[in-house]
């Protein structure tokens, strides 16, 4: 039987000590949702039901408890909303700590890797953001400590840890960021982890370091595409310290763009210029070209997006003219292709209102993509309808909207979050267009 339900006092004397209505409290917890990556349509009758004794599904529970006390102007628990979820498996302190970058790992990747706590972790990592330490310093960094007691690394290692990467970038781009997501995490606690213990010649351990940072990375981009931008933060961190103690600048500076476009796409702009900053401040000259085009295209995103129009055409021209010297191996971490730069130009072009210029750049960026690269195909599909549609072109927009969810069918269960759901929104005010409507209609057991 269901146990009986009880009005939750405790969330009714926190709304009236902050003088809100069900309406106001469900309008905040929609636009902190919208600012964590979520899409919410709460109103006064789900308050209503959460006064009722109701528990809102994770991580809900804890935007209630943030949007409140940001109203009261104090720390609200989520014991203190009353709406204390029921017992799970417990997250592991270290997961969500600052501190041994390799413990902190182990601990998060062990909890993602485990069904039954992988849902506890996500909502844990929201109630708990890292702080990010941007900085490089001045010393050389020091790898941790290596256990004595633990089997020697091979020199060979490190190249397993590159093929593991490439291999990972390549299905991602076929499959989408959910495709063998838990088995990254399960490869990175039972595999990675021992060989960042083991003793080995500096080098060898550098080198493995590195490696570890860079599945990390991965880690965390998929992890942001399935949409839990909190966990994938936390990812993000743990790759900024191994690439730290690895001592690879030019790595650590790469987490930093990524960092930096993910607050873009959150909203948070003031926060995404500050990242794009320290990434192309840190670089200088000492990372190689092709990743220096990669920060400037980086930071001409967000400073677009945060209203610094003509830095962001200085770093688009900076990005043509670093990717045009640019030399050495094709791979995640080492070549920066045209057709992203083509992508994120339209990027800037549509931010500052040139939709027909961002078309053009969309369209060839579209015919250099391979055929399988079906993420990226249903990316680049949407955003082509979303700027039709920007010009009035709706016929135009509706046919790539239908390319777009044949690219996503071919993705793994939640890779490419939100994508579809931002799309079908957008068509809304044209749902008496019958091409409009097949296609909502067709999105219906598409969209998780």
């Amino acid at each position: 039987m269901t146990p009986p339900r009880h009005p939750n006092r405790m969330l009714a004397a926190l709304l009236a000590e902050a003088d809100w209505s069900a309406t106001d409290l469900a309008r905040a917890v929609n636009a902190l949702g919208a600012a964590q990556g979520l899409r919410l349509r709460y109103d006064r009758a789900s308050v209503a039901r959460w006064l009722d004794g109701a528990r809102p599904r994770p991580p809900v529970a804890h935007l209630i408890g943030q949007v409140l006390g940001q109203r009261l102007g104090r720390r609200v628990t989520l014991q203190g909303t009353g709406l204390t979820e029921p017992s799970v498996a417990p997250v592991p302190r270290a997961a969500l700590r600052g501190g041994d970058p390799v413990r902190r790992l182990a601990a998060l990747c062990h909890t993602d890797a485990d069904p039954a706590r992988r849902g506890a972790l996500a909502t844990a990592a929201l109630a708990n953001p890292p702080r990010l330490h941007t900085g490089w310093g001045g010393r050389r960094p020091e790898l941790p400590p290596a256990d004595p007691r633990a089997p020697r690394a091979s020199a060979a290692a490190p190249a397993r840890l590159e093929t593991v990467a490439l291999r990972t970038a390549l299905m991602g781009e076929r499959y989408g960021g959910a495709h063998g997501r838990p088995v990254l995490a399960g490869f990175l606690a039972t595999e990675v982890v021992p060989l960042l213990t083991a003793p080995a010649h500096p080098t060898v351990r550098r080198a493995l370091f590195t490696g570890a940072a860079q599945l990390t990375l991965l880690l965390a981009v998929r992890t942001g595409e399935i949409g839990h931008p909190a966990l994938a933060r936390h990812y993000y961190d743990v790759a900024l310290a191994l690439a730290r103690a690895a001592g690879d600048l030019t790595l650590y500076t790469i987490v930093l763009r990524c960092l930096s476009v993910q607050a873009h796409q959150l909203g948070n702009h003031q926060q995404a210029a500050a990242l794009g900053d320290a990434a192309v401040d840190l670089a200088g000259g000492a990372v190689p070209d092709a990743v220096r085009a990669y920060l400037h295209a980086g930071r001409a995103v967000v400073g677009a997006g945060a209203g610094r129009g003509r830095g962001a055409g200085a770093d688009l021209l900076a990005a043509e003219t670093r990717l045009a010297r640019a030399t050495g191996p094709e791979g995640p971490f080492t070549s920066y292709p045209e057709t992203a730069l083509r992508y994120q130009r339209a990027e800037v072009l549509s931010c500052l209102g040139d939709h027909r210029t961002a078309l053009g750049e969309l369209e060839l960026s579209l015919a250099c993509r391979p055929a399988d690269h079906h993420k990226a195909r249903a990316l680049l599909h949407a955003q082509i309808a979303h700027t039709l549609l920007a010009v009035d072109e709706i016929d135009g927009a509706v046919d790539h909207s239908f390319q777009a969810l044949r690219h996503h069918r071919q993705l793994a269960a939640g890779s490419a979050h939100g994508t579809l759901p931002r799309l079908a929104h957008r068509l809304v005010p044209y749902q008496s267009n019958p091409q409009v409507r097949d296609f909502r209609e067709s999105l219906r057991p598409t969209v998780r």
